[in-house]
């Protein structure tokens, strides 16, 4: 009998923090700001309406958190192609805080599982989408900017029909798990970034994603001239996304 007590009481102390985990990446979703075609607004994910499935384009947020003059202006310039963009809120989770120091422009590590939370968040959103009415799920893309951008390139799935990667280098030798890119040799991907980012030149994370591309034919790099790190004010980049998404849309 007092076995069974003990093991009892074990499983009842672990579910709570299993169901607590299942409620923590829901967040995400559940706070995301989604624009729509047409719309000026950004609405939430509950609100979304559709006569027609719908491509969609899932964009992630930097360190920071979701920047609303650079994230929200990519969101809102993909949905005028025609896309349902949705932005989940990685800062939603409770205890979720900046896994960098905006001033100095480096990394911290102050939140060491950053990593592992952007790639829960993938992962949920794409089930949410996959079972949506108003998805097109023939055209499901996954962009990132800065540390969504590191998310995109160390995403593996297959699911998507296109990738891309904002203001990232797909290099980090002090941390092998993110040095390099992981989806599908055959999936398309474009990488943007300028080639004197701030964030990037004369640190460990400087260089291309081209550089760990390794002979993938469905890859395209756009090395933008300058040292910003955001990359929605370049007319190259712009048109880049644009011609990318077109490409690979299937009709």
């Amino acid at each position: 009998m007092k076995k069974i007590f003990v093991a009892l009481s074990v499983s009842l102390l672990f579910l709570p923090l299993f169901s607590f985990a299942q409620k923590d990446v829901e967040l995400s979703w559940e706070k995301a700001s989604v624009y729509l075609p047409g719309k000026l607004f950004s609405t939430t994910v509950e609100k979304v309406e559709s006569n027609k499935p719908l491509p969609v384009l899932i964009y992630l947020h930097g360190c920071t958190g979701i920047n609303g003059a650079h994230d929200f202006s990519w969101a809102s310039y993909i949905a005028d192609q025609g896309f349902i963009v949705i932005l989940p809120d990685s800062m939603a989770r409770p205890g979720r805080i900046p896994n960098c120091d905006p001033k100095l422009k480096i990394g911290i590590n102050a939140f060491p599982n950053a990593g592992r939370y952007r790639q829960e968040e993938i992962t949920y959103a794409l089930s949410q989408v996959l079972k949506s009415p108003w998805a097109d799920k023939n055209n499901i893309f996954l962009m990132g900017h800065s540390e969504g951008g590191m998310a995109v390139a160390k995403s593996s799935h297959p699911e998507f029909a296109g990738k891309i990667i904002s203001g990232w280098t797909c290099i980090n030798p002090l941390y092998p798990a993110y040095d390099g890119i992981y989806s599908p040799k055959n999936l398309p991907l474009l990488a943007i970034a300028y080639i004197d980012d701030e964030w990037r030149k004369g640190k460990p994370t400087e260089g291309r994603c081209a550089d760990k591309a390794e002979g993938r034919t469905n890859f395209k790099q756009i090395d933008l001239e300058g040292w910003f790190h955001n990359t929605y004010g370049n007319s190259e980049a712009r048109k880049g996304v644009k011609e990318f998404l077109t490409q690979y849309l299937t009709k």
